[in-house]
């Protein structure tokens, strides 16, 4: 796993700067800690901030890390998750993802559960690649801010 070096000071320093006006992504509220932003990333598939954002406090309460996910039962998560829709297969994700972070990966679509999101999410956050391309309208959005 490629381990972040600068890139709270980056992007926390762009975002307190620079956050009037736009939305406020939630990776941007998980930038301390990857693994929340990957599980964050599970949680947004086929939904959105709106509706996933009141379910993360609950959800970080019950796996706070990538081992506490692993042992926890799936119809737990499925729960937190149910207003996002989806559940039951955003949980087997989120646990089968946390199982491979624990194992070790070197590329986040190494990751189960993580596409083009997660990568680009992974690149433009963890690594502070503000040059990235990428199709998601949000990412896109957030991006374009930072390049003016």
């Amino acid at each position: 796993m490629k381990k972040p070096s600068n890139r709270l000071f980056f992007c926390g320093v762009f975002s307190y700067l620079c956050n009037m006006g736009r939305e406020i992504l939630i990776q941007e509220d998980y930038l301390d800690d990857p693994w929340k932003m990957m599980v964050c990333c599970i949680c947004l598939n086929q939904t959105s901030n709106k509706q996933v954002r009141p379910i993360l406090d609950i959800l970080f309460s019950i796996i706070p890390d990538p081992n506490s996910a692993v042992l926890c039962q799936k119809e737990m998560i499925s729960e937190c998750l149910k207003s996002t829709g989806f559940q039951n297969v955003k949980a087997d994700r989120i646990k089968k993802m946390s199982s491979k972070w624990i194992e070790g990966f070197r590329d986040p679509l190494d990751l189960p559960g993580i596409g083009k999101y997660g990568q680009d999410s992974w690149d433009i956050f963890i690594n502070g690649n503000i040059e990235r391309e990428t199709s998601d309208k949000k990412l896109s959005a957030y991006l374009s801010f930072f390049r003016r």
